[in-house]
This record gives structure tokens, sequence and C-alpha cells, in this order.
């Protein structure tokens, strides 16, 4: 089978989407399922070239102890599933010794926001609706085989936009200027404080219009004494 232009765009798409919002890089992990292996065994698609084409670069494809465990005690049915899922790398998942279904295993792995960056490739109905109620998981499943990303859950837009409103998009020459300006206007502010600070009485003025009142005093106790000196005579 082979991955379609418009597919493999709209997939480079979503990725952009959780590398810019959630730290996905390449290499991209990709953790695998039994589901997915039996859809890909049905349409014919070889999983480790296509998705490598279609992520546009350098994968892991990964499973689980859990998922290979639950593909063998299916039994004959899946056996071809179950050979594919072999080939992949295991991670560990810390169930060694009590095995989960591959779909708790998998939600344990994507715990505590998705530290490893999975893309979980699953065609398990339930375990995809888990997930998109989830933030930052990225789903690659298959249709009429053709490999496809899902688009980012209203959970995971939800919370790059939160993200995103929290960011400090200045850059350092802004916040300089920014601070520059701010002192700026502080000083403008004092200066302005201080000439509308209303000024004391000039002690030399003061001084200035006593003199000028014990002068005036003296003038009108000169002409009373003339005046009576005046009428005496008289």
């Amino acid at each position: 089978a082979v991955v379609s232009t418009q597919s493999g765009h709209y997939g480079r798409g979503v990725l952009s989407f959780y590398e810019k919002n959630f730290g996905f890089k390449k290499p991209y992990n990709i953790l695998v399922d039994g589901t997915f292996c039996m859809a890909a065994l049905k349409g014919k698609v070889d999983i480790l070239l296509q998705v490598s084409k279609y992520f546009g670069g350098e994968i892991n494809v990964a499973t689980t102890h859990c998922a290979l465990r639950e593909c063998f005690q299916v039994g004959p049915t899946v056996a071809g599933a179950h050979k594919i899922l072999k080939k992949f790398k295991r991670h560990k998942c810390g169930h060694e010794n009590a095995a989960l279904d591959a779909a708790a295993c998998f939600t344990s792995m994507i715990a505590d926001n998705n530290p490893e960056h999975y893309v979980i490739a699953t065609q398990d109905a339930e375990l995809r609706k888990q997930l998109r109620a989830m933030t930052g998981i990225p789903q690659l499943y298959l249709s009429a085989c053709t490999l496809f990303l899902e688009s980012p859950s209203y959970e995971s837009r939800d919370k790059a936009e939160e993200n995103f409103l929290k960011q400090d998009l200045l850059t350092d020459y802004e916040k300089e200027t920014i601070k520059r300006m701010k002192g700026e206007n502080e000083e403008e502010k004092k200066v302005t404080r201080k000439r509308k600070r209303a000024k004391g009485p000039n002690p030399l003025s003061c001084k200035k219009k006593k003199n000028e009142e014990v002068t005036k005093k003296k003038k009108k106790k000169n002409k009373t004494v003339d005046k009576a000196v005046e009428v005496a005579v008289t």
C-alpha cells in the first residue's frame, strides 16, 4: 500500500502542532500494539518503511511486554500480527511480572504528560477514545491501507492555547527597551513633582517686609509727635 501525498502532508501538519506545543522532535517514538499490526498485515502495509516515510524522518518503533503477551494469548488468529510485533524494540513498561492488557499498559506509559513523547499506533476504538481525553498524545491509525495521524483533540488544543498565553513572547531587546522607558518615566515624574512642590516663604523677603513695617511705624510716630508739638505751640 502507498501512503497518499495529501495524507502525508496533513500528517506533517499535525506533527508540527505537537512539536510546537508539546516538545515532540525527531526521532519520533511510535508505540505499536497488536491491533495496528493486524490492520497493517491485512492492508499489506510495511510499518517501518511507510511510517518513516509518512513522518518524514527517523522513527523509533517499539512495543511493550504487555502488548506482546496480549497478542500471544489471543491465539493463532493473530499469529501474523504477533510475528510483526516481535520485530520491534520492547520498551520497559514495569508490568513484566503482572501483565496488563495493551490499552492499560499504553495508558500508563503516557501518564504524567507523556514524558517520552510517544505517538500511539492503534486500531483499538476504546483506547483511542481514552487518548482523546488526554493532552499531547498523537494517534496513528490505518484506514483503507492509508496511514493517518488523528487531528489534535479539543483537550490538546485548549492546553496548547493555555501554554501559549503563558509564554513570555518579548525579546531581550524589547525587555531592555521597556525597562529603560520605565526608568525615564520615573525620572520625569520626580522632576514634575519637584516643580509642583509648594515653596516656603523666603526668609529674606520676610525680613524685608518686617523692616518696612518698622519704618512705617516710626514715620507714623514722628508725624504724631510733630502734630502734638504744633498744637502746643499754637
